[in-house]
């Protein structure tokens, strides 16, 4: 039997499994960022929640999925809205709700923190994480995303 699963904040204990399950949501994707960015970038929002916030599915004292979110300023939403960067469960508890507990939980806080909208996009090859976006109201725009590195 499972333990029961929780949605929080991560606190200093959990940043270790943190970081290791945005390392692995990463590479998933063929992103290469070293761990060096992906600490800093989570120290960041840990430290100072009017960048973002970060949120772990806990099973016991176990992280099993975590979503990373930033706060952006936009035209298009009007003002505050936030970018869900980062959504992973552990491949082995895929299928079992805890993406879709997570997502609630992104959207409820999202809102409770005045945000008009929430971006995010998908990889292409990743049908099952299209579905489940698509079942919560989310919608595909017609652009791609570019970057230029500083």
């Amino acid at each position: 039997m499972r333990e029961q699963l929780t949605i929080t904040s991560p606190n200093s204990a959990d940043r270790e499994a943190v970081l290791q399950l945005l390392a692995e949501q990463l590479a998933e994707h063929r992103i290469e960022t070293g761990g060096r960015e992906i600490a800093a970038a989570v120290d960041g929002i840990m430290v100072d929640d009017r960048r973002g916030f970060l949120l772990v599915a806990k099973e016991a004292s176990a992280v099993v999925g975590v979503a990373y979110v930033s706060f952006i300023w936009t035209l298009e939403h009007g003002g505050k809205s936030c970018w869900l960067e980062e959504l992973y469960v552990l491949p082995e508890r895929r299928g079992s709700g805890i993406g879709s507990k997570l997502l609630a939980a992104v959207l409820e806080r999202a809102r409770s923190s005045g945000c008009a909208a929430v971006d995010l996009e998908i990889d292409s090859e990743h049908e099952r994480a299209a579905n489940l976006y698509s079942r919560f109201g989310f919608r595909s725009l017609s652009r791609g995303r570019w970057v230029h590195d500083i």
